[in-house]
């Protein structure tokens, strides 16, 4: 009853389509898709990384802009922005909801974004990021294009397919989704899986003891079993110890085995391929990178679904008509915070002279709060526009200093002085 609460809650408003058909693609009517069930997100590796990622992009900010010829010229100051940067629906703050996109996006290779927009279809209400077992892409006779959703509770739903922000990875050989990992992942999972099973079964053997007993009297096969078994479910069954102790009808003899387990270089390969699938390193992993490693993590890893993302979201939420105007979404980060203290040094004494910088932003970027009257900018008298350096030095226009371009007596004097010289 939960689940049906919510459900209506996100899709209750949305008018269900009438007379839609499967959408024949390119390649026939492959218009279904299901996410990756290979579990890869359940495998601690493969979770480290999808979290290691996801993290880091939920510190992205979301915002809506105005730009012009390519450059922002007013941070529009609406209700759209204060959903994009605070809680983009009532269940998850910006970054919650940040970190779940990506985790899909990252797993299944496909993230989905459902827009609610209010009843004037005119403002977006909230965005809820779906997971799913089943989607079917549909058509209707204008050829727009639907999507049917089908959740685990047996809910179903059908919504139009432009009120679905989509992003995709590996995006090949299909048509509208990307492809799955169930045939790259699964030969690397299962070679993870193997090593980490040799480990543990090194362990288990480490404390187990094999061997044979040797009676020493003669006993009734009942009474010799009874003992057998008493011995097995004592000392060889469950025993962390691995020590046993036994009387003089009987001795205990040892067969050792030796288990071989994979190396710290084979293990480090196994990871390594895992970690490179999501481009990614040991040293990102355990955050020990250093300044240069986390410039290629962002621009390699981080800055390009950011792109991907903002796109999309600027394509889906606005009409065509408020992007010429020159609406956009951005995803924005603050890549000074990850600079070492020497950079950011080296950045404030070089914007600082030339009033690129307040001083409310030179002590953000140390960690420090705020000042009133910080975010005004200053300005060092050492600089001056190029054409204007002569009058700022000399007081004086450049041209009153040229020969010859004077036809007043100022200039013949300069003139003939300078000749006489």
């Amino acid at each position: 009853m939960q689940f049906r609460s919510l459900f209506n809650k996100i899709f209750g408003r949305e008018k269900q389509a009438k007379d839609v058909t499967a959408l024949k693609l390119l390649n026939g009517y492959a218009n279904a898709y299901t996410p990756f069930s290979g579990n890869s997100y359940d495998d601690s590796t493969v979770r480290d990384c999808v979290d290691t990622i996801a993290k880091h992009f939920g510190k992205m900010r979301p915002k809506h802009v105005v730009k012009e010829n390519g450059k922002i010229i007013k941070n529009a100051n609406d209700r759209l922005n204060y959903l994009l940067s605070n809680c983009p629906n009532e269940l998850m703050t910006t970054s919650e909801f940040l970190e779940k996109v990506i985790a899909q996006y990252y797993t299944y290779n496909n993230a989905f974004i459902y827009i609610k927009w209010d009843i004037s279809l005119e403002n977006v209400e909230a965005l809820y990021p779906l997971d799913f077992p089943m989607l079917e892409i549909l058509e209707d006779r204008e050829s727009n294009l639907y999507a049917r959703f089908t959740f685990g509770g047996g809910e179903r739903t059908v919504v139009p397919y432009n009120s679905l922000i989509h992003i995709r990875r590996h995006f090949n050989r299909d048509e509208l989704f990307g492809d799955d990992n169930s045939k790259i992942m699964i030969e690397d999972l299962s070679t993870l899986k193997a090593a980490k099973a040799s480990i543990v079964n090194a362990v288990k053997s480490f404390t187990s003891l094999r061997g044979y007993l040797k009676w020493l009297t003669t006993m009734r096969p009942n009474d010799m079993k009874k003992t057998h078994d008493d011995f097995v479910n004592t000392y060889a069954t469950n025993n962390p110890s691995g020590i046993a102790s036994i009387d003089n009808k009987v001795e205990f003899h040892e067969l050792t085995t030796k288990v071989t387990t994979f190396n710290s270089q084979q293990m480090s390969y196994v990871r390594d391929n895992i970690y490179k699938h999501f481009g990614l390193n040991e040293n990102i992993i355990m955050g020990k990178y250093t300044e240069d490693e986390y410039i290629a993590f962002y621009e390699s890893v981080i800055e390009p679904v950011a792109v991907k993302l903002a796109q999309e979201m600027t394509d889906k939420m606005f009409t065509r008509r408020e992007r010429a105007f020159g609406n956009e979404i951005i995803l924005e980060s603050n890549r000074l915070n990850f600079m070492s203290v020497a950079s950011k040094i080296k950045v404030c004494e070089t914007l600082i002279p030339t009033g690129g910088m307040t001083i409310n932003e030179i002590r953000a970027i140390f960690g420090y709060a705020g000042i009133e009257g910080g975010d005004e900018r200053l300005i060092s008298l050492n600089f001056v526009k190029a054409k204007d350096q002569s009058l700022y030095q000399t007081g004086t226009d450049d041209n009153s200093l040229k020969g010859g371009e004077d036809d007043g007596e100022n200039g013949n004097k300069n003139g003939t002085t300078g000749a006489s010289q």
